[in-house]
């Protein structure tokens, strides 16, 4: 049985480097960002700038799924970085595995779309609209709107991932007063969402999922990407807190 091909988009950053190394065996990897993976692993990598559609139309011909990841991920981008790299990226990407013919592009969203309700409320994928606290947030609801569009309106299946806070699961910065301890995803368990969400059924055209680990309180719902994708994280950051402090 052949493997399915992947293109991942920022695949030199560190979630995208992280990815590459858990799917080498798995996957039948494409790698594009703007800079060099400091190691492909043997994958073919494709130097492009995706604000540039030309540059990614080539890049989705014969591509299964598109792991979304490319953008400017800092919460205090501005809006001359966020316009090319969160706004007209997202859109040159959905559109050219559109038109390549793509079974699902997953998008990597952000904790930022709902970061801006009080830290006391578990916010749902159902319940509770968008509320950036920044434009980064704000340009990762426009790409959840995008994914909607081409989810339910074209052939393309759209799976979107809100990422909490990305960290090595024994990084010493995991500590029970971390303001974002709630909201913990250790790169073990983003492997697990992401792989589900590929492997998803293809009914699938549209969804949005919250990602963050198995942590004692969630300050994002995980139900429905338990239930839908069967998401089963396998990290506490509660309890990965409580090791760093006994050492």
């Amino acid at each position: 049985m052949s493997k399915r091909k992947v293109l991942i988009t920022g695949a030199a950053g560190r979630i995208g480097s992280f990815l590459t190394r858990q799917w080498v065996d798995r996957y039948d990897l494409v790698l594009t960002d703007i800079r060099t993976p400091a190691d492909s692993h043997g994958f073919p990598f494709i130097q492009a700038n995706l604000a540039d559609f030309e540059a990614v139309v080539p890049l989705c011909q014969g591509v299964d799924t598109v792991v979304h990841l490319g953008a400017d991920p800092s919460m205090q981008a501005t809006w001359e970085s966020l316009l090319p790299n969160n706004v007209i990226a997202v859109y040159n990407v959905f559109e050219a595995a559109r038109r390549a013919g793509c079974r699902r592009v997953i998008f990597a969203s952000s904790v930022n779309a709902v970061f801006a309700y009080p830290p006391d409320v578990q916010v749902t994928t159902t319940h509770h609209p968008v509320r950036p606290p920044n434009l980064y947030g704000a340009s990762k609801a426009w790409g959840e709107a995008v994914a909607a569009y081409y989810g339910t309106q074209t052939p393309l299946s759209a799976i979107c991932l809100r990422f909490g806070w990305v960290v090595d699961r024994n990084s010493p910065e995991i500590r029970v007063d971390h303001p974002y301890i709630d909201i913990t995803l250790t790169y073990e368990d983003l492997t697990r969402l992401v792989t589900a969400a590929i492997e998803a059924d293809d009914s699938l055209d549209y969804r949005v999922f919250h990602g963050v680990s198995n942590n004692r309180w969630k300050r994002l719902d995980i139900s429905d990407a338990r239930e839908i994708l069967g998401y089963d994280p396998q990290d506490d950051a509660f309890e990965l807190a409580k090791q760093n402090a006994s050492q």
